[in-house]
C-alpha cells in the first residue's frame, strides 16, 4: 500500500518532520513520491533496531481537522478580516506561535519585540518593527508558505488545528 507522507505520519502518529527525517535517513521505502508501507513494515521488522516511533508520542494531537492543502488554504482565506487583532503582547504572540506550529517552524520572541521564525532550512529575523508589525510580518510568511505548498500539493491530506487556521487569518482592520 502506498500513503502519502501526511497519510504516514498520521498513520503511525508522528509530526510529518518525523516522517521527512525518516525520509532523509532511508528508514523508509519511497515508491515515487509515496511511501511503500509494506516495504517499510519488513524493512523495520528485519532491523533489530526498533523504529523511532515506538518511543514517540504524537505532538500533533490538537490537529483535528483533516483537510487538503488547498482546502485549507482557502479556509484561512475565508477567516481573513474576521478574526479579532490581538490586544495584548501575550495574544500576539500566542497568534504567532500557533501560526508557525502548523508548519512545524520554530518561533522565538527577542528582547527588541524582533521575531525569529526557524524552518529548519532557512531563519528569518523579524526586527525593525513593534511586536504588533513584526508579528503581521511573520504571520505573512508563514501565509506565503501555506499559499506556496497548497499550490504544489493541493490534493496532499493533512491534520489541521482550529487555532493554527485562526493564527494564519489576516486580522480585521
Amino acid at each position: 500500500m502506498l500513503m502519502s507522507k501526511a497519510a504516514y505520519a498520521k498513520h503511525r502518529g508522528v509530526s510529518r518532520q518525523t516522517v521527512y527525517d525518516w525520509i532523509a535517513k532511508n528508514e523508509v521505502v519511497m515508491s515515487g513520491t509515496k511511501i511503500d508501507v509494506e516495504a517499510t513494515e519488513r524493512q523495520r521488522q528485519g532491523s533489530d533496531n526498533p523504529g523511532p516511533e515506538d518511543t514517540t508520542t504524537n505532538p500533533w494531537a490538537h490537529r483535528k481537522l483533516e483537510m487538503t492543502w488547498g482546502d485549507f488554504w482557502k479556509a484561512v482565506q475565508a477567516k481573513d478580516g474576521k478574526v479579532p487583532r490581538p490586544t495584548t503582547d501575550e495574544s500576539i504572540e500566542q497568534r504567532v506561535r500557533h501560526a508557525a506550529d502548523e508548519l512545524n517552524w520554530s518561533v522565538e520572541f527577542l528582547e527588541d519585540e524582533g521575531i525569529y521564525l526557524d524552518d529548519g532550512d532557512t531563519v528569518h529575523y523579524f526586527q525593525q518593527y513593534n511586536l504588533m508589525q513584526n508579528a503581521e510580518l511573520a504571520i505573512g510568511l508563514l501565509r506565503r508558505e501555506v499559499c506556496y505548498v497548497a499550490a504544489q500539493c493541493t490534493n496532499d491530506l493533512d491534520d489541521w488545528s482550529s487555532e493554527g487556521l485562526r493564527a494564519l487569518a489576516e486580522w480585521d482592520r
